[in-house]
């Protein structure tokens, strides 16, 4: 390998990916957390994910190659560009060892297998799709479905997968910035860092580096300029305090936001409620004594809780 420049490679979903899924599950394999712990870091890369839209239009086998020239060149675009290979790979990571385990084997028993074959050098996608052949001979659709979590852009069978494992999915409400579709900096003013595609904050044409300066209800929407009149004029320095002066109004808002050393005036239209987003994970009820008896015993315990 030439150390003095770039190497680009299509495996960072496996190398660093697989490393994350590791990063937790052996957390709670050492008994050092808890299942629910260990369940809501999992849930932490649902959501991660969930909240990129780059993750329909890159794969993370190409978010890999482009790690050089795009990953570590963060700009206000990168989310609707991008999807990180370190998240997503470690959700691949997850889909492939709950289909393992489904055919009475695991992840464990293929990084055995890959190191083996390897002798602990370097490896190619190529190796591992030969060991999981060996490992399940006869299961048809796993090289398929090994393809479209890497080289496709669909969304990731783990919410399915999960539930067939025991592991019940709730829905909790997204944040005022989720549901907007603005990821911003509250550091001494409210900024705008980036405007996710799709979404009410880009039709409203909040752009990133935008100052939210305050907001304006508009009780009358059938009469603009009426309302623009009688309405108040509040002063924000953070999401919430928008939330707060709006409570569970609905309907226009007019944003006032200083862009270029200009102050513009956006209609944004205020949701009436917070967007509900799948990423409460818990052990079903009766699943959840053979869970935690399983983990009681890190000689067994061979893979997080579904092992």
């Amino acid at each position: 390998i030439d150390y003095d420049r770039e190497n680009h490679t299509e495996l960072l979903w496996f190398f660093e990916g697989f490393t994350s899924y590791y990063d937790d599950a052996l957390l709670w394999r050492a008994g050092l957390i808890d299942l629910s712990t260990y369940l809501e870091l999992v849930a932490q890369h649902l959501r991660q994910v969930q909240q990129t839209p780059g993750r329909q239009v890159q794969t993370v086998a190409q978010a890999s190659f482009d790690a050089w020239t795009r990953y570590y060149r963060v700009q206000e675009n990168t989310p609707n560009a991008t999807v990180s290979y370190y998240t997503k790979g470690a959700l691949v990571a997850l889909c492939l060892d709950l289909t393992l385990h489904r055919h009475g084997t695991h992840l464990a028993d293929t990084m055995r297998r890959l190191w083996q074959r390897c002798a602990g050098g370097p490896m190619t996608e190529a190796d591992l799709r030969a060991v999981l052949r060996e490992q399940l001979p006869h299961i048809q659709g796993l090289d398929d479905a090994l393809s479209a979590w890497v080289h496709g852009t669909d969304e990731l069978p783990a919410l399915a997968l999960l539930a067939d494992h025991g592991i019940e999915v709730k829905q909790e409400a997204a944040t005022l910035a989720q549901t907007l579709g603005l990821r911003v900096s509250e550091a001494g003013s409210l900024t705008i860092q980036n405007v996710l595609r799709d979404s009410i904050a880009e039709e409203a044409g909040f752009a990133a580096g935008d100052e939210w300066l305050a907001i304006q209800a508009l009780p009358d929407t059938a009469n603009a300029e009426t309302s623009l009149t009688n309405a108040p004029i509040w002063r924000i320095h953070k999401l919430a305090d928008a939330q707060h002066l709006l409570g569970n109004a609905h309907g226009c808002v007019q944003a006032w936001v200083a862009r270029d050393r200009e102050i513009l005036t956006l209609t944004l239209q205020w949701p009436a409620r917070l967007a509900p987003t799948q990423c409460q994970l818990k052990p079903t009820a009766q699943d959840a004594p053979a869970l935690t008896e399983a983990g009681a015993d890190l000689g067994a315990r061979r893979w997080p809780d579904w092992c």
